[in-house]
């Protein structure tokens, strides 16, 4: 397959000349003592009328209709750009017969396949919102969202079918259910919607504002509350599609191990609909079949979380597979601890490891590139790269407001065309998260003197005590150099600081020698005053910790608190409150 994925000639793009000068001015700004990084780094032009996703993806497919757009190894279904539109738009026929217009809410809630992409692009083709939902979410998590949403079809597989029903009756709603799997007594089956006669003068709603109108809806993942449900336009999708390409550049094909509920994925679809890309859809995860993916489909690069990335390349499956054609991995989701990507940079040292930051309501606001690894990632591993396309940037202090200079950290503020539209049905939220045109983000980070951006992690995360804070990840960092600790998660409060840790198997765990070794590398104030040991930690389908339930679950306790260190090794003891 040849190497298609330039960015489109209508799209100015900068010189490495300009380049080179916006990052000499910043420099220059520094020198001359203004310490804040308000910056646009490498603006485009996102102002030429192009009717819309739909209609720009439906002229797209026209180039290189024999082309691989989709690989599902599940079925293995093998799907041209050719297929994938002309499915679409006897798709849209249907969904257009059947009622759908313009502005009406499509929900998709199933495990990844082919036909996914399908109902995105016939809903794009009439205007339609698809707000994809995560499968793995819990019941009630479902029902508040679907009853929010009130959408006109729903998207199912077998293993949601009987969820996302029994929510459409209880509230009443009158959604139709459509499942990808075979039919049910009721429920009608996707290929059955694939029968409409072809209309040669079909062509895809114009969107006269894509700016401001809305294409998707998606979750949060909830990590810290209940997920939001937040609006992005079709503006804001193209913006991100461009990113992705300017941080993978040569792109040919591309795994993705999460949901399509998972902002990036949804990207990583839409990039394959622009770009000449192939999108490869995995199993389940488990590490031999994802190594077996890479080898037999010589893929180049995928979308994995920290913890599905260390078992796949330290386990004994990468061992059994040839996974030579690899060259990069978009790492983690915010952040990653140094102990991680040190950790697969020694398992994997010819894969570009590549880190982002990124958040639903903002898009990538900082990556790293590849073009940038072996020059820069060698002397900054912990950054997350350099500010994105469209986008600036600054650090607040929390206490005083003001903007920090380099090396200081505060909190992550954000504007840019990657910003959402705001929060579905709630402008409360909405004008909360903002400041001065601003997007809080609710994350601690800092940049250095070149514009380098260092997340430390989410400010409730934060451990507060009276005169002095500290991060969890500076301890758990230090608990992960012990050779016999797989995972460790650190919570606290102003009277204790909570590690649980998850060991090796088989490995041989004395806490006494865990307690000489945190005490050896760090302060007493950083001591935790109680250690766990958990077989688990609660996780989102993508991977996160879920810190507030950990905090939740721990912290309401009643507390004999010592500063000295204990260790507390059944949480059967813990009497609550």
């Amino acid at each position: 397959m040849s190497r298609r994925t330039t960015i489109s000639s209508d799209i100015p793009m900068f010189s490495e000349g300009l380049l080179h000068s916006i990052t000499s001015s910043y420099t220059k700004n520094l020198k001359m003592g203004i310490s804040s990084i308000n910056s646009i780094h490498r603006a485009i032009s996102m102002s030429r009328v192009y009717g819309g996703l739909g209609l720009l993806y439906y002229d797209r497919l026209e180039s290189d209709l024999d082309k691989i757009l989709q690989v599902d190894i599940n079925t293995t279904r093998t799907e041209t750009r050719g297929t994938v539109k002309e499915r679409s738009i006897k798709l849209a026929l249907e969904m257009s017969a059947r009622g759908i217009k313009e502005k009406d809410i499509i929900v998709i809630c199933s495990q990844n396949n082919v036909d996914e992409t399908i109902v995105i692009l016939a809903s794009l083709f009439l205007g339609a919102i698809v707000a994809p939902l995560d499968p793995e979410a819990s019941y009630k998590e479902k029902e508040l969202l679907i009853k929010k949403l009130r959408p006109k079809m729903c998207f199912v597989d077998s293993r949601t079918l009987t969820y996302v029903q029994r929510i459409l009756h209880n509230n009443k709603l009158r959604g139709t259910a459509i499942n990808f799997s075979v039919e049910s007594s009721g429920i009608s089956e996707f290929s059955k919607l694939l029968n409409h006669k072809e209309d040669e003068k079909f062509r895809p709603v114009n969107i006269a504002d894509p700016k401001r109108t809305v294409a998707f809806i998606l979750p949060t993942q909830g990590t810290t509350d209940f997920p939001k449900l937040v609006c992005v336009s079709h503006d804001n999708i193209r913006l991100q599609c461009l990113i992705f390409i300017e941080i993978f550049p040569d792109l040919i094909n591309v795994l993705s191990f999460f949901p399509l509920s998972w902002y990036f994925h949804l990207v990583i679809i839409c990039v394959c609909l622009e770009f000449v890309v192939t999108l490869i859809i995995p199993r389940p995860f488990n590490e031999r079949n994802g190594c077996k993916i890479i080898q037999d489909f010589n893929v180049e690069c995928i979308i994995i979380g920290t913890d599905y990335a260390i078992r796949l390349f330290h386990g004994s499956a990468a061992k059994d597979f040839n996974l030579n054609c690899l060259k990069s991995v978009l790492i983690g989701l915010n952040s990653t601890l140094k102990h991680d990507m040190f950790s697969l940079k020694q398992s994997m040292p010819k894969v570009m490891f590549v880190s982002s930051y990124f958040l639903v309501e903002t898009g990538c606001i900082a990556a790293t590139k590849t073009i940038d690894y072996n020059s820069i990632i060698a002397e900054r591993p912990m950054t997350v790269g350099s500010v994105t396309l469209n986008c600036k940037v600054k650090i607040i202090d929390v206490k005083t407001k003001e903007i920090c200079p380099p090396r200081k950290y505060g909190e992550i503020y954000y504007t840019g065309d990657g910003l959402m539209l705001g929060y579905f049905k709630d402008p409360e939220k909405t004008l909360q998260s903002r400041e001065k045109g601003y997007f809080r983000t609710g994350d601690i980070g800092m940049f250095d003197e070149l514009g380098w951006l260092y997340v430390l992690g989410r400010f409730e995360d934060m451990i507060e005590f009276d005169e002095w804070s500290l991060s969890p990840m500076d301890i758990e960092e230090v608990i992960l150099r012990h050779p016999a600790v797989k995972d460790a998660v650190v919570v606290g409060n102003a009277k204790e600081v909570v590690a649980l840790v998850k060991k090796y198997p088989d490995a041989k765990f004395e806490e006494s020698d865990l307690t000489r070794h945190i005490g050896e590398s760090l302060p007493s104030k950083y001591w935790p005053s109680r250690i766990i040991l958990q077989d688990h930690f609660p996780r989102t389908t993508v991977g996160s910790v879920r810190r507030k339930k950990i905090r939740e679950d721990l912290l309401q306790v009643t507390v004999r608190y010592s500063s000295s260190m204990s260790v507390v090794s059944e949480l059967a003891t813990i009497t609550k409150k």
